[in-house]
């Protein structure tokens, strides 16, 4: 295995905090940027004594050591066990009792939980599971050290940048800067880090320390914004050096690879990523992280590569092997991928590439997008709307003078977003200020999710049951409240509060929102504290607009008139999802599905954040049927989020498979008796389709399902 190594630079985040429990024993850990926490239970009550982190062997910021002869983790997941080297000496994922007292492992890493966690221990293991925990049992009372590290990284620096092309290109050129590694597993989004920001400026510069590594991989293109801005992810994922060309071509190890094939230039840039990537998981289970990898087990008898010579080439030597393997030959086996974003290829929004490339979104630049295009059928004559009851019956009901609708171009990837001029229907309309929030978000002064409902129309009570979808997670705690009637001095007092998420019921028009008292326009409110939102009315995304550029981070917002029923459904559609994890504008497009007639909302903000951090890493969706032999097929569907990226490991706990996948997209399809669904069921609240209807893990049964 080759000498990998890391950059962990994390002085300027906030740490992980430790605390003793007593009911039951046990310590729990808490991210306090990400409202985090997570609890391991003992058999006795803990001494917690700090730990330097210094000579740890894992990234870890902050670390405990404690005395304990049984660590029980209240959850299924994967356990890996490491030697001194950090060689892998076994995996456990859910099986049976496993002894690991002849293996020699000196550290035990937890896979696919929301804050990562890394366990010393200096005697024998046995891991086994005892309905949904894992149980770790140390063949004494013995000294373990604990350490711990926030999944949320700030970049390292700023480049300032002049408004011309060859500029953009040096910048982009730059946010290589920020990986860790340039070994296959900086496939693992936690070690690519966030690359450093861009500012415009009257003069090129650079913070002290940002510099490209050595990859000697080029990316050759035209110098206009057209090109620049689709190329930045595969740039900042090679660490490429970015240059003017006439033809756009990838260079490495003097080979040369052309962007410019009959699919055209965007496409073909986002298949090299895609591919490139692909292929990095699959080689690096030669390396750090030797999994019986699924898709590796899909694509070897199509291809025939030498992964573990792979794994000891240089970048540039490894990415000519890779395009010797054509891209037909994977695409049906590689993840689907989870991000597309248009830019409109303006100087002002050189400044949203950094976030970009850290999402590793493909990237489009739409020239002329279809502008206000036809709507879907109004809303039926006599439905209950949610407009301000000031507005004449009679009176049409126009789109805003000032408002221009666009509709994006459809594209392969799970989510989409919007950046630049108009509002896009269908999809997440992403401004550079909430993308900025992303990385300037500090620690709050509490640990729970501050969730206040408030229904400002008695028409609309129907709606506050939404209060109950909240708050029932273990390990997530929730301060949840509903108001109702709010003056208009109450809810700007409310949205000048630190709140985590309102979900606001009534009406709005262009006006502002309708309180006891009266409208209050948000364009007249100098404070917004709340960092996510639903503002489920009619017409209400001018004034969710406002709620962003004043400080919010994201929300859900309507275009149109929403009739009752639906503004209900969306309504306790969106709540559930996001209660469970789901990012903003998944939560969304998952609902829109569910009623038919949710067109009429779009995320607007950075919608790829979540209220809460799911319970397995990332958002498990299922469809589920019967077969002829009275059993149950169970296709398992992933969404990732802004913690668990693309290329992160996903430990499936079925009895019928040992191998792990990579997110996102449809993962398999599994054949399970009902006492099998069931079990997999338990493990934690999840959404399933079955027979076209949507319900809930924590809801239902096998026996129910006829």
């Amino acid at each position: 295995m080759t000498d990998v190594s890391f950059s962990t630079d994390m002085s300027n985040s906030p740490r992980p905090e430790f605390e003793t429990i007593s009911d039951p024993f046990g310590v729990l850990v808490y991210d306090p940027i990400e409202q985090i926490r997570f609890e391991l239970h003992t058999s006795s009550s803990p001494t917690l004594r700090p730990k330097s982190v210094d000579n740890y062997q894992f990234p870890v910021t902050s670390a405990v050591t404690f005395s304990t002869d049984r660590i029980v983790v209240p959850k299924l997941l994967g356990v890996y066990g490491r030697n001194q080297n950090f060689e892998i000496v076994f995996s456990w994922s859910g099986e049976t009792e496993r002894s690991a007292s002849s293996r020699g492992a000196s550290y035990l890493e937890f896979d696919v939980l929301p804050i990562k966690l890394y366990l010393a221990v200096n005697s024998p293991v046995t891991i086994s599971a005892t309905g949904s925990n894992t149980v770790i049992e140390l063949g004494s009372e013995s000294v373990v050290t604990l350490g711990a590290r926030s999944l949320h990284e700030r970049p390292a620096g700023t480049i300032t940048v002049p408004d011309d092309v060859d500029a953009t290109m040096r910048a982009v050129s730059l946010l290589g800067s920020a990986l860790k590694t340039t070994s296959p597993e900086r496939s693992f989004p936690t070690l690519r880090g966030h690359p450093p920001t861009i500012e415009r400026g009257e003069k090129f510069s650079v913070s002290d320390g940002i510099e490209r590594p050595d990859t000697g991989v080029e990316l050759v293109i035209p110098p206009t914004r057209e090109y620049v801005y689709p190329a930045t992810s595969l740039a900042y994922y090679l660490g490429a050096k970015v240059v003017p060309g006439t033809s756009p071509r990838l260079v490495a190890n003097g080979a040369e690879y052309e962007l410019d094939g009959p699919a055209g230039y965007e496409t073909e840039v986002g298949r090299a990523l895609q591919h490139l990537f692909f292929l990095d998981c699959l080689t690096r289970t030669e390396g750090l992280y030797q999994m019986p990898l699924h898709e590796r087990q899909q694509v070897e008898s199509r291809i025939d590569l030498d992964y573990a010579a792979l794994y000891e080439m240089p970048l540039a030597e490894r990415l000519a092997a890779y395009f010797s393997v054509p891209f037909e030959l994977l695409e049906t086996s590689s993840p689907k991928w989870h991000l597309t974003t248009d830019v409109t290829p303006t100087p002002e929004n050189v400044e949203v590439l950094p976030f970009i490339a850290d999402d590793l979104s493909l990237v489009r630049c739409p020239t002329e997008p279809k502008k206000n295009p036809t709507r879907a059928p109004p809303t039926k004559i006599g439905d209950f709307c949610r407009g301000t009851e000031s507005e004449s019956e009679s009176e049409p009901r126009a789109m805003p003078p000032d408002r221009l609708t666009v509709e994006p171009e459809p594209t392969d990837s799970v989510e989409h977003a919007w950046v630049g001029e108009g509002c896009p229907l269908g999809s997440n309309k992403v401004t550079l200020t909430s993308l900025q929030r992303r990385i300037e978000r500090t620690a709050p002064d509490r640990s729970n999710i501050r969730i206040r409902v408030v229904c400002n129309d008695e028409a609309m009570r129907a709606e506050g049951i939404v209060k109950e979808m909240y708050g029932f997670r273990k390990l997530v705690d929730y301060d949840v409240e509903i108001a109702y009637d709010l003056t208009t001095t109450e809810l700007r007092d409310l949205l000048a509060s630190p709140i985590d998420f309102l979900h606001y019921i009534g009406h709005v028009d262009y006006d502002g929102i309708q309180c006891a008292d009266g409208i209050l326009d948000c364009r007249d409110i100098e404070n917004v504290q709340v960092r996510t939102f639903l503002l489920n009315a009619c017409r209400s995304y001018e004034q969710g607009t406002e709620l962003i550029e004043k400080g919010s981070h994201a929300g859900v917002v309507t275009l149109s008139d929403v009739s009752n029923p639906t503004a209900t459904k969306v309504g306790r559609t969106l709540a559930r999802h996001l209660n469970v994890g789901f990012p903003f504008r998944v939560a969304l497009s998952i609902a829109r599905k569910q009623t038919l007639s949710g067109y009429e909302y779009i995320t607007i903000g950075d919608g790829g954040m979540s209220l809460c951090q799911p319970q397995s890493g990332a958002c498990y969706y299922g469809h589920v049927s019967r077969t002829d032999e009275e059993k149950y097929l169970l296709e398992l569907r992933l969404y990732v989020n802004q913690q668990f990226s693309i290329g992160m490991y996903n430990d499936v706990l079925l009895d019928v498979t040992e191998n792990v996948y990579l997110g996102s997209g449809t993962l398999d399809t599994f054949e399970l008796t009902a006492e099998e669904l069931d079990g997999f069921f338990e493990l934690e609240s999840m959404p399933f389709e079955y027979d076209g209807d949507l319900y809930w893990s924590d809801d239902i049964t096998a026996a129910d399902l006829c």
